[in-house]
């Protein structure tokens, strides 16, 4: 793929992203009664990670089915035709869920809300977003690599590492700003 390929492809990913989110933030900001009873199950979840409700083991598990059925059907379809049409659907999916879960915070805590948010991204989208990026570069090349096999490995490991990250950072950085 050529460098202004890659460009217009990212500039798309992050057009659906934001029109996504826009549509997410909507739909929260017209729904938010609906949602009234979440942030509280949300506090109780939080609070009964910190007792120790909740094994390691369930956590991770947790966390790996989330975020391993959107990754895994990506690399399903992308020997499929609608692989391309699957990589804007999850983009534009991302983008509602980022775009609700900003106003669900925010609406529910104030400005700690943001907080709240970037909390729940940090640290494992730092792992998480270059290696869905690199997913679908790898997916619209087309192109055999020649260690493919090791980079299948070092993408799940990757994407495993992510899940750590996520019950071992985000978990307890949410629970400390809840606290506050």
């Amino acid at each position: 793929m050529r460098q202004s390929e890659k460009i217009r492809s990212l500039q798309k990913i992050a057009l659906l992203f934001l029109i996504g989110f826009f549509f997410g933030s909507i739909f929260y900001y017209f729904f938010q009664n609906s949602f009234e009873e979440l942030m509280s199950q949300t506090e109780d979840s939080l609070s009964g990670w910190s007792r120790g409700e909740y094994s390691f083991a369930y956590e991770y598990l947790q966390s790996v089915w989330n975020h391993g059925k959107y990754f895994a059907l990506l690399w399903l379809l992308s020997v499929s035709r609608i692989a391309k049409i699957y990589q804007r659907v999850f983009t534009i999916y991302t983008g509602i869920r980022n775009g609700f879960l900003v106003l669900f915070f925010v609406f529910g805590r104030g400005w700690k809300g943001i907080l709240l948010y970037l909390a729940s991204l940090f640290p494992h989208c730092l792992v998480l977003l270059p290696l869905y990026l690199f997913s679908f570069s790898l997916i619209n090349e087309g192109r055999r690599h020649k260690h493919r096999i090791p980079l299948y490995i070092l993408i799940a490991l990757l994407f495993f590492f992510a899940c750590l990250l996520e019950c071992k950072c985000n978990l307890p950085i949410m629970e400390a700003i809840f606290q506050q």
